[in-house]
């Protein structure tokens, strides 16, 4: 495993940019969930900025650790804070976030070791695995279906979210405990 630092000023470029662009949208989305059309537009210029942020980070040469952590805190914000806020507007019943968010309920349990890890350096690169991008992509999909008021598809998407996160977050706990036990 390699040794990875952060660095604020690894985010000082145009991939950075859309980062920070995309946090602005996910702290600005519960002031703009009340109207269907805006919420969507927000949300989707939001996954824009992330499918973005890496594509040009990685065409001009400036991908980094400190991009690909922040890349993803940045998505779960803006996840949960527009799940909570849909939840607000009526747009769907607060116990769906219990299945998209399974991932992270999972992860949250490493989260103490994980700072630990980052202020001493110990973090594999940040790799994403099949299930976890299912998880995204059927994540992307229900919050879609749900601000368009379409509960017939938002509802199995949000069980495929709920499947995929959990068996994503028990490959990402594995890996976890596997790098733990390597350096001590």
């Amino acid at each position: 495993m390699q040794t990875n630092v952060l660095r604020i000023q690894d985010l000082a470029n145009p991939a950075g940019a859309l980062t920070a662009l995309r946090l602005v949208l996910a702290i600005a989305f519960p002031f703009l969930a009340h109207d269907p059309q805006i919420a969507l537009g927000t949300y989707l210029v939001a996954v824009a900025t992330d499918i973005g942020d890496g594509a040009v980070a990685r065409r001009m040469n400036q991908a980094s650790h400190t991009g690909a952590v922040l890349d993803g805190w940045v998505d779960k914000i803006l996840h949960i804070n527009g799940a909570w806020s849909l939840t607000l507007h009526g747009y769907m019943p607060a116990w769906w976030m219990w299945m998209w968010f399974s991932r992270e309920i999972i992860q949250w349990g490493m989260v103490m070791t994980i700072i630990g890890d980052f202020r001493t350096g110990r973090v594999r690169i940040q790799e994403t695995s099949f299930w976890g991008r299912l998880t995204a992509v059927s994540l992307f999909s229900a919050f879609c279906c749900t601000i368009l008021g379409t509960e017939s598809l938002a509802l199995p998407l949000s069980i495929l979210t709920c499947l995929s996160g959990l068996i994503a977050a028990l490959g990402y706990l594995r890996r976890h405990l596997e790098d733990r036990r390597r350096f001590d």
